[in-house]
């Protein structure tokens, strides 16, 4: 089968929403979560293959996984700031970091984002078809009630949560290279979703909080999460056997439907990331989840993450999806 018959994108870069700049160790610098890191991706995507169009959905899906204080707090924060607003942490705004700042488009670039990834669950889920959703800012690291992390509202979660109300059993594999903190957070007590990350190690890296191999789930929900914290540098060879254990859980799990938080800041060449993964290792990472889980779940959608190096991102893009797709 063809590659434009065999996965469909659908996406939204958000051309307009362009944060400048972020506090890290207590200076200015320039914030990476801009449009231009997924250009090459996106340009790949749409021209090899067939895309949808994003649709509209309330608001009332958003508020399945956060507070809605919190969601009005984003909307009325980007409604009335001028210029470019870095939050105050410590509990006086609601986001964790000093990394993620409120721009006027802060709010509908969120809201875009959700509404892409919902379009693309609700594809996959009404034709069996795998869909690329590629669109900022990402989403992995909003909580309930906190954002952070460059992450507004959390794409991935609100997804889970619209398939949920379909009455299916969702597995999240997150291959970002940070923990999913917001994602752990939204579905800990949650036993039918559950939640898989390989990250770096938190005891050195973002979040430090959160992705640690104790953290399991509660509740109903103990066994339904899944941390494997891997060292600065991990290679492929190390990557590879945390992927096998990542894939077991989930196999075990017998989910119906399957989202890829994809971060292609695992790649060496990322700056923001510490993995030595190459070009060529996406291939073969794209090609195990496709053979060894896809082939059983097969309504899956990739959900772009980080990844802030254009075209180290491009280049890993292409291979996954080869390898993905069985195009090696």
């Amino acid at each position: 089968m063809s590659l434009k018959k065999e996965l469909l994108v659908c996406s939204e870069l958000n051309e307009n929403f362009i944060p400048t700049k972020e506090i890290d160790n207590g200076r200015f610098v320039r914030n990476p979560e801009r449009p231009s890191r997924l250009r090459y991706v996106h340009e790949y995507l749409v021209e090899n293959f067939e895309s949808i169009t994003p649709e509209h959905f309330s608001e009332e899906w958003i508020l399945k996984v956060h507070d809605e204080k919190y969601y009005e707090y984003i909307k009325r924060k980007s409604a009335e700031v001028d210029g470019e607003y870095i939050p105050e942490v410590f509990f006086v705004d609601p986001i964790f970091d000093t990394g993620t700042p409120i721009l006027r488009e802060s709010f509908d670039a969120a809201r875009k984002a959700v509404n892409v990834v919902l379009t693309s669950v609700r594809y996959v889920l009404e034709n069996r078809r795998p869909v690329y959703a590629l669109t900022r800012p990402p989403g992995h690291h909003a909580m309930r009630n906190y954002g952070g992390g460059y992450c507004y509202f959390n794409n991935v979660a609100t997804a889970a949560r619209y398939l949920e109300n379909s009455g299916l059993r969702i597995a999240i594999l997150d291959v970002d290279f940070h923990h999913g903190n917001g994602t752990q957070d939204i579905f800990y007590d949650d036993p039918s979703v559950l939640y898989v990350s390989i990250h770096g190690d938190p005891r050195t890296f973002f979040p430090w909080y959160s992705g640690y191999e104790s953290e399991i789930g509660e509740g109903k929900a103990e066994g339904t999460n899944l941390n494997i914290p891997l060292p600065g540098g991990s290679d492929k060879h190390a990557y590879l056997e945390a992927l096998e254990v990542a894939i077991k859980k989930i196999d075990s799990y017998m989910p119906d439907f399957l989202l890829i938080s994809l971060g292609t800041d695992t790649h060496a060449e990322d700056p923001v990331g510490r993995f030595s993964l190459l070009s060529q290792d996406f291939e073969t990472i794209g090609n195990k989840i496709a053979t060894e889980l896809c082939e059983k779940i097969q309504r899956v959608c990739i959900v772009h993450e980080g990844g802030y190096k254009a075209r180290a991102n491009f280049s890993a893009v292409k291979n996954f999806v080869r390898g993905f797709l069985g195009q090696s």
